[in-house]
């Protein structure tokens, strides 16, 4: 298993926002983390990299495997952080570097490859991306869709196990949301295991193997994606209504 959580808690004080949530992905596969807003979606992906720590229960994430119920140091962290990828929804790229420096400064800085290999690299994946002229642009200088296809690129430098996207088509034109589509899928097949939050329910039946409903931190469904035309639970069969 890619990724195995098992009876998660988190509180922010005296608000729980995730109860008891567990569930297992395999390598490959693309989860989607759906639900209202509030449910806790973005909660959860930033707990599997550990951006935030949860207040019990456990984590196993490409072979690392952390208790809650023990510290977990900042070096920890980071070594997860070297195998789980993050695209985040406001991209977080480097507005003072060119989009080729945002995507060599880690893989130099932190796995140690030389300068020519992270360039050839970086080069290679704007390539595929459809990017390779705007290696020297600066951010600013992109559009939406652009922006969110360098920081996709940015996370895939550093040759993840697992890619976490948090919202990755919000604000984007139907037409840039069917290339991240095709991203997503494409990855999948590569046996990059991937978890999205997203509320676009037409996005989610497009790139899910699998699916995680949640209301108010609680999961009220999981299962494959048969489950967006055989919901098992009214809940879910609901929110596919809107």
């Amino acid at each position: 298993m890619s990724i195995q959580v098992k009876s998660v808690n988190k509180f922010y004080g005296d608000t729980q926002v995730l109860h008891d949530v567990e569930f297992t992905c395999g390598k490959g596969e693309t989860l989607v983390l759906l639900g209202p807003s509030g449910a806790g979606k973005s909660s959860l992906l930033r707990v599997l990299n550990l951006l935030e720590n949860a207040n019990s229960g456990q984590l196993q994430v490409a072979n690392e495997a952390y208790d809650f119920a023990k510290t977990i140091c900042e070096k920890e962290a980071l070594k997860l952080r070297r195998k789980v990828g993050m695209v985040f929804q406001q991209y977080n790229l480097w507005p003072h570097l060119t989009v080729m420096e945002n995507l060599i400064e880690a893989p130099i800085k932190v796995a140690g490859i030389s300068k020519q290999q992270a360039i050839d690299e970086a080069m290679a994946l704007l390539t595929r991306l459809q990017l390779a002229d705007k290696a020297d642009a600066w951010p600013l200088q992109l559009s939406g869709g652009q922006q969110q296809r360098v920081a996709i690129a940015r996370a895939l430098m550093m040759k993840p196990e697992v890619l976490l996207f948090d919202e990755p088509t919000a604000a984007l034109d139907p037409e840039i949301t069917n290339q991240v589509v095709k991203i997503i899928n494409d990855l999948s097949e590569t046996g990059i295991t991937q978890v999205v939050v997203t509320h676009e329910v037409d996005f989610a039946k497009k790139i899910a193997s699998h699916v995680l409903y949640l209301e108010k931190g609680r999961m009220v469904e999981h299962g494959t994606k048969e489950a967006f035309t055989t919901p098992a639970t009214p809940e879910f069969a609901e929110y596919l209504t809107h």
